[in-house]
């Protein structure tokens, strides 16, 4: 296999070097693609031993940015080729190529997605609430051995496989998405593909540090989504992706209903202990437990907490309204980078 990286980087010259020289030990080329920067990560870059270009005219953000790459820099005549595509700030396993080769080459795998978690600092709330969702999802994974959406982390495509969306779509990446990551995946699953997320395959990238980045990053993430479910035309391929936003949309309006019937109850002193809803409490929190339980003692004892998680799912919640009121008014999203 060739395997050829590509690396969008909007001002990453702090990690911009780090990165190319752990990509140059497993990949054959790397491509950095250095997005309106003002800083010196072109100049880094190329000092790297990175083929480096400076996007020209690209208004469409990371989805703009991969476009030109892959269409004026890969070598598309190379045999058995994958394209991989990686964050800047981004850290793979160190055997994470050669294990997505195992994959590709005794499972027939056309795309390899990552598993992810976050370097979190447990202290944090915001943060350690994050990693346990992230503990979940992975888990999800493993069971149901379904990838539902090809992470823009850290992933490897068939060339071939990207020359069919090309075909299909007339482009790699979907630019009027503002989750391209997403859009590509059912473009991917549409042309035939193969995709998994083994769990030798993670990556560790970054946790939003505020409420104010969490906010904008899921509301963006939902948005995309529910941009997806609206604007395609629903198939085979699509419906579980419909039926996930549909229930997305009856989970929040069943935790604001709870909300509003809890705090009715409490200002009229009719609150009473009912032993079917302490069952069902006692149920919730050993899900919760039991859905981390491969995890370190400290991950278990805060899920069975309960009432941080509850906040944190409220949050992500209110961010999934304000993606369906930007959808409503026809707002195409924004994408917003960390602050410190």
């Amino acid at each position: 296999m060739y395997v050829t990286a590509i690396v969008p980087a909007h001002n990453e010259e702090e990690g911009i070097t780090s990165t190319i020289e752990a990509l140059k030990k497993q990949t054959d080329r790397v491509i950095v693609a250095c997005d309106n920067c003002t800083d010196a990560t072109y100049q880094k870059a190329l000092a790297s031993g990175a083929q480096a270009f400076e996007t020209v005219n690209n208004e469409k953000r990371k989805a703009g940015a991969l476009n030109q790459a892959l269409e004026k820099y890969v070598d598309w005549k190379q045999e058995q080729h994958y394209i991989f595509i990686c964050d800047a700030d981004t850290v793979i396993a160190d055997d994470w190529i050669s294990r997505a080769t195992i994959a590709v080459q005794e499972g027939g795998y056309d795309a390899v997605g990552s598993v992810f978690f976050g370097d979190a600092n447990r202290k944090a709330m915001i943060e350690f609430c994050q990693q346990m969702e992230w503990y979940r999802y992975t888990n999800q994974i493993k069971r149901s051995k379904k990838v539902f959406v090809l992470t823009g982390t850290a992933s490897m495509i068939s060339a071939d496989m990207f020359q069919k969306v090309h075909e299909m779509r007339g482009t790699f990446y979907n630019e009027e998405s503002i989750t391209e990551d997403f859009a590509l995946t059912i473009d991917l699953k549409e042309a035939g593909a193969r995709i998994i997320s083994p769990m030798s395959c993670y990556c560790t990238t970054e946790i939003m540090p505020t409420w104010k980045m969490l906010y904008l990053q899921r509301r963006r993430w939902y948005l995309g989504a529910l941009q997806q479910v609206t604007r395609r035309k629903w198939n085979r391929v699509m419906l579980p992706y419909v039926f996930q936003q549909l229930m997305l949309f009856i989970s929040v309006l069943a935790f604001i209903g709870l909300i509003v019937f809890t705090i009715y109850l409490m200002l009229h002193d009719m609150m009473i202990f009912s032993l079917l809803w302490f069952v069902i409490g006692v149920i919730f929190t050993a899900e919760r437990i039991v859905t981390v339980w491969n995890q370190d003692h400290q991950a278990k004892v805060f899920a069975g907490l309960i009432f941080p998680e509850l906040i944190y799912s409220l949050f992500l919640q209110i961010a999934y309204i304000g993606a369906l009121i930007q959808l409503v008014g026809g707002s195409n999203g924004t994408w917003n980078h960390v602050t410190e």
